[in-house]
């Protein structure tokens, strides 16, 4: 029987065909007038298939055998030191292209699935890929948004059939880096120079467990502590830096140019926009309401709607419209007061 991981797999693919208005089981294009071909009923279906493609990328779906084997493990056994990376040709014959774009760390994840189950064997790391495709020119860090950088293409990577990705996942803004087929050929034909980076990475991790043990573990008492965090809090002065642009943004972007504004030195706790917008809520401006599709959402009461709150229609990247509750200038500094008087 096909594991939960595979049928996902599976579905995906047959939504990601069906959107293209392809049928799954024989590969054969749909007739003019199927309702697969409707471009409303298309655009769902590629968005369903991409839900499906995130949650295999991100490792969301665990065999239950693994966690009965986790459960079981003895918390004080000393870990083994595994066999170095090998996969053969025969068994990299066996890898399935795909003819539609995945991340690189789907690829990874097939690329392991090729080693025999019962092999001490350590395994392939999308940092592995990365590093390699970095210092081969296919990917740098780049910017994506909110102060974070992603390995994403270079114009020598584009070459390569490696693309820039936008995608909102658990409520979060994701840029990413998704292969065609050339990049995933790409990268089984350098396979083995990968191979190689993660086995001289085994090979440090080996060395430091073998001192490890032949020294004497390091006790939870010998850790050095962890340096306590500061709770968010800025001054009256950093507050004073704070971007005056008359245009309205939503609530993650007063919190991310509120952090912006913490010294880069200092060991705080960063603000999440959840904390701002249940302040507004607390006062009054914002209330909770349960839609018609069963979702949840904050929106602005009287008090809200005089004080700078807005609701702006916006095109989400799959095509379809969705509600965004934007902050006025003054109602931006109805927080920043807030924190001063805090």
């Amino acid at each position: 029987m096909p594991s939960e991981l595979a049928i996902i797999e599976r579905a995906e693919i047959y939504l990601r065909k069906l959107s293209c208005g392809v049928n799954p089981l024989t590969d054969e294009l749909l007739p003019e007038g199927d309702s697969c071909k409707q471009e409303r009923i298309s655009k769902c279906l590629a968005y369903v298939a991409s839900l499906l493609q995130q949650q295999l990328n991100h490792n969301q779906v665990a065999e239950p055998a693994a966690k009965e084997q986790a459960k079981e493990k003895p918390k004080s056994a000393a870990k083994k030191i595994q066999e170095p990376l090998s996969i053969g040709s025969e068994a990299l014959a066996r890898y399935r292209l795909f003819d539609y774009p995945v991340s690189i760390s789907h690829i990874v994840r097939n690329i392991n699935d090729l080693i025999p189950r019962n092999a001490k064997m350590n395994h392939l790391l999308y940092a592995d890929v990365a590093n390699f495709l970095v210092q081969e020119g296919i990917l740098s860090r780049q910017a994506a948004g909110d102060g974070k950088e992603a390995n994403l293409p270079t114009p020598l990577g584009e070459s390569y059939g490696f693309e820039k990705t936008e995608a909102d996942l658990r409520g979060h803004h994701n840029i990413f880096t998704q292969c065609w087929q050339k990049a995933q050929q790409y990268i089984l034909d350098n396979i083995q120079k990968c191979i190689d980076i993660a086995n001289e990475r085994f090979a440090k991790k080996n060395e430091r467990a073998a001192s490890g043990s032949a020294d004497g573990a390091e006790t939870e008492s010998e850790k050095p502590a962890r340096k306590e965090r500061e709770k968010f809090h800025l001054t009256a002065e950093q507050l004073a830096n704070y971007p005056t642009d008359e245009t309205p943004v939503p609530v993650s972007e007063i919190a991310r140019r509120l952090n912006d504004l913490i010294a880069p030195e200092a060991n705080m706790e960063r603000i999440y926009y959840k904390v701002i917008r249940d302040w507004y809520a607390e006062e009054g401006y914002l209330e909770k309401k349960n839609l018609a599709d069963g979702k949840v959402a904050f929106l602005p009461t009287a008090k809200g709607d005089g004080a700078g709150l807005l609701v702006e229609s916006r095109t989400g990247w799959d095509g379809n419209l969705f509600d965004v509750v934007v902050y006025e200038s003054k109602a931006q500094k109805l927080y920043l007061d807030h924190l001063k008087d805090a």
